[in-house]
């Protein structure tokens, strides 16, 4: 087994314990004793259940992405352009020399979470968007 293999088998168990210390955290909200004063009625028990829910969706969600490759999040300088999503001409990486990823919030289904990419911008479309990864050339 590789050391890369092995940290990331090591990573993934050791996320595996802080989703199940987190839905255990979920759980004790919902059926802790000290808790059962406050879900008396049917609709404090759906919205507890449900802001748990949205919490571990959105808390699973980030560390997938935060479990991004660095090749993913921000690709290699030798990596040819990335094609403009509007009208798929090649695209300029904006570049930070030793900064951070830019950060995006999103909101999506499972609530708000922040995606850390190479930033990228198209001259003809004067726009800037985040590509996900390796793209494939778009044909236009």
């Amino acid at each position: 087994m590789s050391d890369t293999q092995k940290s990331r088998e090591e990573r993934i168990a050791e996320l595996r314990q802080q989703w199940l210390s987190y839905a255990g955290a979920a759980f004790d909200l919902m059926f802790h004793p000290e808790h059962q004063p406050d879900l008396t009625s049917f609709d404090q028990r759906e919205t507890r259940a449900c802001e748990s829910v949205d919490d571990l969706k959105a808390w699973l969600l980030q560390q997938h992405l935060n479990a991004d490759t660095a090749a993913a999040a921000c690709p290699p300088p030798e990596q040819p352009p990335v094609n403009c999503p509007h009208c798929g001409k090649p695209a300029k990486r904006i570049e930070l020399p030793d900064k951070p990823l830019f950060q995006r919030s999103l909101i999506s289904l499972a609530g708000e979470v922040t995606l850390k990419r190479a930033k990228w911008r198209c001259a003809t479309c004067r726009v800037a968007f985040f590509p996900s990864g390796p793209q494939t050339p778009t044909r236009r």
